[in-house]
């Protein structure tokens, strides 16, 4: 019970402290929006003008993304039926390269091993997903490439030898792609 209070208590204080961010919103009427930006955690911005303005709501229904100091966000169609995913683009080119950080918090075995005790947490950690998009279609790729995905690339022969030769690993993502938009036809 201790240590979900401490948890809640640290959750609660870093939801108060979350601050807005210098950026700019596109409205999907290609209206631009100059002001502060913070990101919700369960989906959409909250936006406004300066710091004592009050605060809109904005999500992929009226807008197509946003970009901050912290970086660029777009809402990219993922699968039919569902809503638009918002997602960090990392690269714009003939593939473009977007991410989502995503936190695994553990599993934690009550009493540990020998039934004494708090208990342990095993596991836990966070990762960079990445998404390519390629001809208008946005691919999930994981953390690091597979098969399927470097069929995509292998019009390439300059960069399919460098990763056969291990000059590029498969979680490489990020040089791969920009290594393909830069030196590939």
């Amino acid at each position: 019970m201790k240590n979900i209070l401490i948890i809640f208590i640290v959750f609660s204080c870093s939801l108060a402290n979350a601050q807005f961010n210098k950026g700019t919103v596109f409205l999907k009427d290609s209206t631009e929006l100059n002001g502060l930006i913070r990101i919700k955690t369960f989906g959409g911005i909250k936006f406004k003008t300066t710091k004592d303005s009050k605060s809109t709501f904005y999500d992929y229904k009226t807008i197509t993304g946003f970009d901050t100091e912290d970086g660029k966000y777009r809402y990219i169609k993922y699968q039919d039926g569902f809503p638009p995913r918002l997602l960090k683009e990392n690269i714009k080119g003939k593939i473009s390269l977007y991410s989502n950080e995503v936190y695994n918090p553990g599993h934690t075995m009550p009493n540990g091993f020998a039934g004494g005790g708090m208990g342990m947490t095993f596991g836990g950690g966070s990762a960079t997903i990445y998404f390519i998009l390629v001809e208008g279609k946005l691919q999930r790729v994981g953390t690091r490439l597979k098969k399927k995905h470097l069929k995509i690339l292998e019009n390439c022969k300059s960069l399919t030898e460098k990763i056969k030769k291990k000059d590029f690993k498969k979680r490489d993502v990020y040089e791969i792609i920009n290594y393909y938009n830069n030196s590939c036809d």
